[in-house]
């Protein structure tokens, strides 16, 4: 006797998203990976750290040239029908404002930056990135704490491509955010620190 098949769960999309993930939810995070609703895990000390220390440098820069826009999270990113992510920073040039609504990002922000952690680390990589890459987000930035390096990869029609590795000596800067260098010393000195 042979057992029955199980029903594949359906994929959920964003539609759902929104309607499970109201703005007034004030409990866990969760983000749309290939249809399945993930629960977010809270950041570490030194995540924050990190993150606020780079936010700093890159808003103020940013607003002076008058570019863009900076975002971090939680700020929901509908990339695509079966995929909303909360990246840990975003960018949405001038050209692209027409993506930014009131409770999250309709299409593809200019550039994403995803800080690695434990319980990410195989999403960010193998689920999160080709996604990006496929959906027209230029830039990707993938920072490893543990490291102290940001790997910086260029997405086309071919995926995405690691174009740069930059470590806590260096300058970041951008192909897509023309005139900002951000000083990575002192922000992994911090987090380091936490």
């Amino acid at each position: 006797m042979t057992q029955p098949k199980a029903k594949p769960r359906a994929k959920l999309t964003n539609a759902d998203y929104i309607a499970m993930t109201p703005p007034e939810n004030s409990g866990p995070r969760y983000q749309l990976i290939n249809g399945e609703l993930v629960q977010m895990a809270g950041a570490s000390l030194r995540h924050q750290i990190f993150l606020g220390g780079i936010y700093l440098q890159m808003a103020r820069q940013v607003e002076y040239l008058q570019i863009g826009l900076v975002l971090f999270a939680p700020y929901d990113v509908h990339i695509d029908l079966f995929n909303t992510y909360q990246p840990d920073l975003l960018f949405v040039s001038n050209a692209r404002q027409s993506i930014l609504e009131s409770r999250g990002i309709t299409g593809a922000p200019d550039l994403v930056m995803e800080i690695l952690s434990e319980s990410t680390r195989r999403r960010d990589f193998n689920e999160k990135l080709p996604v990006y890459a496929a959906n027209g987000v230029r830039e990707v930035w993938i920072v490893n704490l543990e490291d102290a390096t940001i790997s910086v990869y260029s997405t086309g029609e071919h995926g995405a491509t690691l174009v740069g590795e930059f470590t806590a000596n260096d300058m970041l800067t951008s192909e897509v955010m023309a005139g900002v260098a951000i000083e990575l010393g002192p922000i992994f000195a911090r987090a380091a620190n936490a």
